[in-house]
């Protein structure tokens, strides 16, 4: 990694902010050849709305010296190492995710590979996060009316089998593995299975390496209609699951916002509602606030691109394919939900922030503030958050490592978009 040269000191954190604090700097106008300062651009973030399709996007980002992805290069390289403006430090932490998984083991997840596929996606998922070792994330897995399910499909969850919220590390990656090795077996209680997730998520408190403050997440993978309180008849929107959904999206800090993400396998379009039922999923995952914009909860035609939820349908590949669509979905949802968001938590000494005069650079190369590719504030008047955007944010996704350092003093260096 890149330094910062003499006239800046600052101690960098992985995956978090660091901001560099003066070292005899000398007062300047600004430390970077004549660039303009600028008073911020208009917030929001790239975590957006579930999306029928699938997939994350992704960047190899690179570049020449000095830029980190597209659109992002600072004027003449725009490293600060010569710079002798830095005036103050304070210091934030990426937003962290606490993210639930609540999967269906009912008898119908046996019909056409559906467990075998979710299983194995799951499974792949969480070897993928303890490799990236991300420790702005955190998993946890609840299995309703599997084999292993010690309530029998009568709940309360999470049952005492069921993997509580952490780190992925190598013991919760096994733990995770060890609770997906049951197999289909009862009946479709959704409504008692996700009423335990919402309080689990309500009632969760970080554990170290966890920052606390996080977006709650919880994802329902399901093929079948549920069989408790929560079984369709008469409006969806006054459906008992659909409601609770949206009473956990409303709720504040801490016990919420909850948002409700939702995988759903069966035949699609659905000639059988009975046993399917897309218009139930997608008036839930658009209570829960993933539906993306336009979706149609109630839709269930043949090639529709307006779901709210996510489709896999079991019966249009082999097992190795149907496999690869969970995965897909699933890591659809974790580019959705993972944070390109840092907030300032302005350190007592630092003074007040002048919105102008904030620079920002990952692994040591400068990040422009821009709405497209590079950063901007939640609220450029009176800042509370740095959000990254576009190619900036799928890098920062992509290596969970990269050091963010943001630096107080010095003319912003700005972008074509602003």
């Amino acid at each position: 990694m890149r330094t910062l040269a003499r006239s800046l000191c600052f101690v960098s954190l992985a995956a978090s902010v660091v901001f560099g604090a003066a070292c005899g700097s000398t007062k300047t106008d600004s430390g970077f050849g004549g660039s303009s300062s600028s008073s911020g651009g208009s917030g929001g973030g790239d975590a957006g709305a579930s999306s029928s399709s699938g997939g994350s996007s992704s960047s190899s980002g690179g570049g020449s010296s000095g830029s980190f992805g597209d659109g992002s290069i600072a004027e003449g390289g725009g490293m600060l190492g010569d710079a002798g403006c830095a005036t103050a430090s304070a210091k934030a932490t990426k937003s962290p995710v606490y993210m639930l998984f609540v999967l269906d083991g009912s008898g119908s997840m046996s019909q056409d590979n559906k467990w075998t596929a979710a299983t194995a996606a799951l499974e792949a998922i969480f070897a993928d996060m303890q490799k990236q070792a991300d420790p702005g994330i955190g998993v946890g897995l609840n299995v309703f009316s599997d084999s292993q399910d010690p309530t029998g499909g009568g709940g309360p969850y999470p049952s005492n089998v069921d993997v509580k919220i952490n780190f992925v590390g190598a013991a919760q990656d096994s733990a995770l593995n060890n609770r997906l090795s049951g197999g289909p077996a009862g009946g479709t209680p959704t409504g008692t299975a996700l009423q335990g997730g919402y309080t689990e998520l309500e009632n969760y408190v970080a554990l170290t390496p966890l920052p606390p403050g996080g977006q709650k997440v919880l994802v329902l993978i399901t093929d079948g209609v549920p069989t408790d309180n929560c079984s369709p008849g008469g409006s969806y929107t006054s459906n008992a699951c659909v409601v609770e959904a949206g009473q956990e999206l409303m709720k504040a800090m801490p016990q919420g916002p909850i948002l409700t993400y939702v995988i759903g396998t069966g035949v699609y379009p659905s000639t059988q509602l009975s046993n399917f039922d897309p218009n139930f999923l997608g008036n839930l995952a658009l209570a829960g606030g993933t539906g993306p914009k336009n979706c149609n909860p109630n839709e269930n035609t043949a090639g529709a691109t307006d779901l709210c939820f996510f489709e896999v349908d079991p019966t249009a590949g082999n097992a190795s394919q149907t496999e690869m669509a969970f995965e897909t979905a699933i890591n659809a949802i974790r580019g959705q939900v993972l944070s390109c968001t840092f907030p300032l938590n302005l350190d007592k000494d630092a003074g007040m922030l002048d919105p102008s005069k904030v620079n920002v650079t990952v692994d040591g190369m400068t990040v422009s503030q821009d709405p497209n590719n590079g950063w901007t504030y939640d609220n450029p008047s009176n800042p509370t958050e740095i959000i990254f955007h576009g190619t900036s944010c799928n890098n920062l996704k992509m290596n969970s490592m990269a050091t963010v350092n943001i630096i107080l003093g010095c003319a912003t260096i700005v972008g074509p978009n602003m």
